[in-house]
């Protein structure tokens, strides 16, 4: 037996949910981005060690940090089409009231964790700076890969406030 093909809510169509969801897709091709230029690399170095064995020295630290950023980069776009898991098992038969104030809950406590993963983003990319903390291998400042973790959590804040309000009001696109 198949199971059924996951499905994600549509683009909004009012105008601050299409902004965010302008802003979220951009964010996520950027990521995504980041990804095959990291797999490309990864590819490059692998074939090197191999054939002339002269890896590309950091390639290790470039994919970490790369991955970290298109990962926070994803957030935004997961959660404005609803692409997070949920586990409905206790609220399976419940109405639709509920299930909507529990989506709004958990869409507030999503943004209030994404406000502070972002404030503690800057806060850390400041130390980071401040402190001048290198990469072991190819000498890379720190605070400049961590730069990008603060604007991917600020727009997940937002467009999980945006969600929380949908779904307060009724009209999440809960799939």
């Amino acid at each position: 037996m198949s199971e059924p093909i996951a499905q994600v809510a549509p683009a909004p169509a009012d105008p601050l949910g299409r902004l965010l969801d302008v802003l979220s897709r951009l964010l996520a091709i950027v990521g995504g981005l980041l990804l095959v230029a990291m797999t490309l690399m990864a590819t490059y170095s692998i074939a090197m060690r191999a054939l002339f064995d002269e890896p590309l020295l950091g390639d290790v630290e470039l994919v970490q940090m790369s991955c970290g950023i298109a990962i926070v980069f994803f957030l935004p776009l997961c959660q404005l089409r609803r692409g997070n898991v949920i586990v409905d098992v206790f609220t399976l038969h419940a109405s639709a009231q509920v299930r909507n104030g529990l989506d709004a809950l958990g869409g507030l406590l999503m943004a209030l964790t994404a406000a502070v993963l972002a404030w503690r983003s800057v806060v850390g990319t400041v130390d980071a700076y401040g402190t001048g903390e290198e990469s072991i291998i190819m000498g890379l400042p720190i605070w400049w890969s961590m730069t990008a973790f603060a604007p991917g959590f600020a727009l997940l804040a937002l467009v999980a406030l945006y969600t929380a309000w949908q779904d307060f009001r009724g009209k999440g696109q809960s799939i």
